[in-house]
């Protein structure tokens, strides 16, 4: 069985550093399998990357955001009653969600915070069901409000990985017994993460004065490790399979995708793609668009929806033109047996802090 496998079509584009490092990885120490999703993309350790190891765990593989993820929310609410507009206007009366109380617990000075880079919190129409008794199955409804919130454990997850940064040698890892601390730490941050992302969407909500029962539709965290009968799956930017239906999101101007993995997705190391994956680095995605379009123009996207986001030099970065296809990751997925599309939504407004 070969080490590395990369899971992309012809039509996508992947970087060949990733490639390189990912090459690099299938040497570390104990690494039994590494795979490329079809979202790969360039980074220290790249984004869209499943890697198992037995024995030996590495934690700058998942970094410091350790539980970032995506939980969709369903929002029961009468068509009459989604105004994009007044949503944006309400939004832009607020400096960050921080500033929305809520009766919830707090874990810690970030907890319900969105932080930067491509992070966000979206409202969501459905686009189209593509498979209707899955859809029912779920319970949703097609004319719905949904909810979709991309977020970590910020500065939580951040001190978790620094007290272990730098302290082995990153192609050695560490022996599963003395990542213990580090570990029971992450589990920690995981559930953080999660807690995280619902008091995100409590007040964006809130903010927008929506009141309505909220259900959870899928909730998945795409960095993290975890004990598998095969060994210590290791995730970056990598959805998770065994949680049923799950999102992934496009990038702010395109559609998300809800897709049901398949019973085969142990050749990709139980892993589907988190996102469309980036196309540019944010260091040239700037460069790249300031001569093309002004800030009001990225405000607007192609697709109609509005992003509320107060620094343009973030609103550039996270451009929709600097991310990869989202349709081709999707059917990269579909098509190597990995997943089936239940339904696809389009962003009618994006949050992005400041």
């Amino acid at each position: 069985m070969d080490t590395l496998t990369i899971i992309a079509s012809k039509r996508n584009w992947i970087d060949s550093r990733s490639v390189e490092t990912l090459e690099k990885i299938t040497r570390f120490k104990g690494v039994k399998k590494v795979v490329g999703l079809p979202d790969l993309s360039v980074g220290v350790a790249p984004n869209g990357m499943a890697v198992l190891t037995e024995g030996r765990i590495y934690p700058h593989l998942i970094g410091g955001d350790i539980g970032c993820g995506m939980t969709l929310f369903e929002v029961p609410l009468k068509a009459k009653k989604i105004k994009v507009e007044r949503f944006a206007k309400y939004l832009s009366k607020v400096e960050s969600l921080d500033d929305v109380e809520v009766e919830l617990p707090h874990l810690g000075y970030h907890l319900g915070s969105i932080g930067k880079g491509n992070h966000f919190a979206e409202l969501h129409l459905v686009n189209e069901v593509h498979d209707q008794s899955i859809f029912e199955e779920l319970g949703l409804g097609e004319h719905s409000l949904y909810a979709l919130v991309h977020s970590g454990s910020r500065a939580y997850g951040q001190i978790v990985f620094d007290k272990v940064a730098g302290k082995y040698d990153p192609s050695e890892g560490l022996s599963v017994e003395d990542a213990q601390v580090y570990l029971e730490a992450h589990d920690k941050a995981i559930a953080y993460a999660k807690q995280s992302r619902v008091e995100i969407a409590m007040r964006l909500l809130k903010a927008i004065k929506i009141e309505s029962d909220v259900s959870m539709v899928s909730d998945t965290a795409h960095n993290s490790i975890l004990k598998t009968k095969e060994g210590w799956l290791h995730r970056k930017g990598a959805t998770p399979t065994d949680k049923g239906a799950v999102i992934i999101a496009g990038s702010r101007g395109t559609l998300s995708y809800l897709v049901m993995p398949t019973t085969q997705t142990e050749k990709s190391n139980y892993s589907l793609a988190h996102g469309a994956g980036r196309k540019w680095e944010r260091s040239s995605a700037q460069a790249k668009l300031c001569n093309r379009y002004t800030k009001a123009d990225l405000e607007r996207t192609s697709i109609g929806s509005r992003v509320l986001c107060r620094d343009s030099k973030l609103l550039y970065e996270e451009a929709p033109q600097a991310y990869k296809n989202i349709d081709v990751v999707i059917n990269d997925l579909v098509e190597a047996g990995l997943a089936t599309i239940i339904a696809s939504f389009r962003p009618i407004l994006t949050y992005k802090e400041s």
